[in-house]
């Protein structure tokens, strides 16, 4: 049933596919994140496996993994009009290991999906009501328990959404050639953008980001590398430091990270 769907792209950046990882460290049906000793637990097995310092940064990584499903179904509406049923029920969380670093992802346990309208007005009211749902019935309630799990605020999460969402766009306008596939892309993003943010119980949509850029000393003279819109938490494991995109970064420090880039020293 997949041969007509292309998984490769998010099997590549977001682990998420009816086939799985190869060889999953752990795994669990994702709805048992809802259960706050569950989530603690597996918390600590993704802490252990990155060599975490604490709990920020499984809380963040595992809590923003779920946001990729969204991406999954910006991706798949775009490419062939289906939105697939990525509803918590229907899939694996998956751990997967790899020397110091770890894959957080999702095994679809049935492949099925529902017809996306390709007229105007009937598509964006459709991909509304699924977004809509698929916040407040899935996503909503995990990251509130991810986070809670951590003793943490949910919005050390959310606040991350913006430029996640941003990255995917822009990775999709530089890489893919089919521009009507772009343009459908970047139309139902703005779709998800143009939800109010009690979809989110937020006060204000995670989504409405204005993005800032910076050098990028890995593709000089002109490169440009988008500042995170909230800090991932990557620095907080063994010897762990700062993203060069990350918002919390000093100016001095980031400018000293640049000169050992182009130094070849990082």
């Amino acid at each position: 049933m997949t041969q007509d769907m292309d998984f490769t792209l998010v099997e590549s950046f977001f682990h998420i596919s009816p086939k799985g990882a190869d060889h999953p460290y752990y795994e669990l049906p994702a709805t048992d994140f809802l259960d706050e000793a569950i989530s603690y637990a597996t918390l600590v097995k993704a802490g252990e496996m990155v060599q975490a310092i604490g709990m920020q940064l499984p809380a963040s990584f595992v809590g923003t993994s779920f946001f990729h499903l969204c991406i999954t179904n910006l991706i798949f509406s775009a490419q062939y009009n289906r939105y697939l049923d990525l509803s918590l029920h229907n899939l694996i969380y998956q751990l997967e290991k790899h020397d110091d670093h770890a894959h957080l992802g999702f095994k679809i346990k049935e492949l099925r999906w529902t017809e996306v309208p390709t007229s105007e007005q009937e598509r964006k009211t459709f991909l509304e009501n699924a977004f809509s749902s698929f916040f407040n019935q899935e996503i909503n309630g995990i990251v509130e328990t991810v986070a809670s799990s951590a003793n943490l605020k949910s919005g050390m999460i959310w606040n991350q959404v913006g430029t996640l969402f941003l990255s995917v766009v822009e990775y999709i306008e530089e890489n893919i050639k089919d521009q009507t596939l772009v343009d459908r892309f970047k139309s139902d993003f703005d779709v998800l953008v143009g939800l109010p943010a009690e979809v989110f119980n937020r006060k204000r949509s995670p989504f409405i980001h204005k993005p800032r850029y910076i050098d990028n000393p890995w593709s000089p003279p002109n490169g440009k590398a988008m500042i995170r819109s909230a800090c991932c938490m990557y620095d907080c494991r063994v010897d762990g430091q700062k993203c060069y995109t990350c918002p919390r970064m000093l100016p001095e420090e980031r400018e000293e990270r640049r000169k050992l880039v182009l130094a070849g020293s990082v």
